[in-house]
């Protein structure tokens, strides 16, 4: 807990001049060392129980959020990367009296003079999709994750006996609470966000192709909890790998794979005997699509994922958005943005086919205006509707962020 007063420290000593916060090198700029602290505050107001991932016990909610980046390099080829935060959880309100994490550290070695080979090892964001690359407050033009980043569906990744025929009916029939009315931290995501989790990388860029491969400890699907866990094993490692294409300077291209176990590792201890959480896998497969001309920038991406599971079989589900980002005025823009997720079904133990997760989809409208360099508005209104009649609609967010 030391790391949070040292943190509020270095950020009120910061200066307001500072362009890109401190930059500090040796007299021969081999060695180089920048910090870069940032401050948030959103507030969010909605339906009880709130949409996606957000965990908040009132009807309107203050999440603010420390942050303080740290780069590092020596020369060109060796490349040092830290995150600190504070703040009310990872997930709004899953930290509702606060907590220290150190999201991301990493290590990345560049093997030639350009951006053809590196290798990278630490925690870090995911390679799987393109949302992951804007996901910060000072890129994306939301305040929320994309649907099928940022929304619980019916896969329980601690407990296995939840994702069975009878608890599964018994939900859809009323007699046990719908996914909306339970806890967050159980439930997966068909993507947990930027997956921070601990792994390797190998990754590059030649010419109009960018490509990585990536192998981390916990799945995409994942509590974020995981990624914080002092004893990750990868004994049930996640394999990702993408490809991306652009032709030209308003195209992007890119598809995306995985295959990795979605239980966690406390899972271990619930399955039968002769089976573990790797051999209950979590396989996605996504598309994605960039393109930009003059004030507009277009963006989506469709994602498959299927999760197998002991009792209820291969449980399939496909959620897609799509975007537009439109510059109104210099350093304002205007955004919106549909998506949905729909699911196969399994069969009851009376022999009728049900919905293992209720279908959902989302429509949004989102504004930002940069008033300078470093300061930043946003403001975020979700509409998202579900097959489950509990689950809340309505969400409002605003958000201020102040970055050196």
């Amino acid at each position: 807990m030391m790391l949070r007063p040292l943190l509020l420290v270095v950020v009120a000593t910061l200066p307001a001049w500072a362009q890109d916060g401190f930059q500090f090198s040796s007299p021969d700029n081999l060695v180089r060392i920048g910090l870069r602290p940032s401050i948030e505050a959103l507030f969010w107001k909605g339906d009880d129980p709130a949409q996606g991932l957000i965990d908040i016990p009132d009807a309107s909610f203050l999440a603010p959020r420390l942050s303080l980046a740290l780069d590092a390099a020596i020369g060109e080829h060796l490349f040092f990367h830290a995150n600190g935060r504070w703040d009310r959880g990872f997930d709004v309100g899953n930290e509702p009296d606060g907590e220290v994490r150190l999201d991301e550290i990493f290590l990345r070695v560049r093997a030639f003079d350009d951006e053809r080979l590196n290798f990278q090892a630490g925690k870090f964001p995911t390679f799987f999709g393109a949302w992951v690359s804007q996901h910060d407050f000072y890129d994306d033009p939301f305040l929320l994750a994309p649907l099928p980043y940022g929304q619980n569906i019916g896969v329980q990744s601690r407990v296995p006996g939840a994702v069975a025929p009878a608890p599964i009916a018994a939900r859809v029939k009323g007699t046990a609470p719908p996914i909306s009315q339970l806890s967050k931290q159980n439930w997966a995501s068909m993507l947990w966000g930027p997956v921070y989790a601990w792994g390797a990388s190998v990754s590059g860029s030649m010419g109009k192709f960018d490509y990585a491969v990536e192998v981390k400890d916990s799945g995409l699907s994942t509590h974020a909890d995981q990624w914080f866990d002092d004893a990750a094993d990868f004994s049930a490692p996640t394999f990702t790998g993408r490809l991306g294409y652009r032709p030209d300077a308003a195209w992007a291209v890119g598809i995306s794979a995985s295959h990795g176990s979605y239980l966690a590792q406390e899972a271990d201890d619930l399955l039968l005997s002769g089976t573990d959480r790797g051999d209950l896998s979590q396989n996605a497969l996504g598309v994605d699509a960039r393109w930009s001309h003059h004030d507009w920038i277009l963006s989506g991406e469709i994602i498959a994922s299927e999760f197998e599971t002991l009792a209820a079989g291969d449980l399939r589900t496909l959620g897609w958005f799509l975007q537009a980002r439109y510059k109104a005025a210099p350093g304002i823009w205007l955004s919106t943005r549909i998506g949905q997720s729909v699911a196969n079904q399994t069969t009851a133990p009376d022999g009728k086919d049900v919905a293992w997760t209720p279908d959902i989809w989302r429509a949004e409208l989102g504004a930002g205006w940069r008033i300078n360099p470093h300061l930043l508005m946003k403001a975020n209104y979700a509409y998202t509707h579900s097959d489950d009649a509990s689950a809340g609609e309505h969400l409002f967010g605003l958000g201020v962020g102040l970055q050196w």
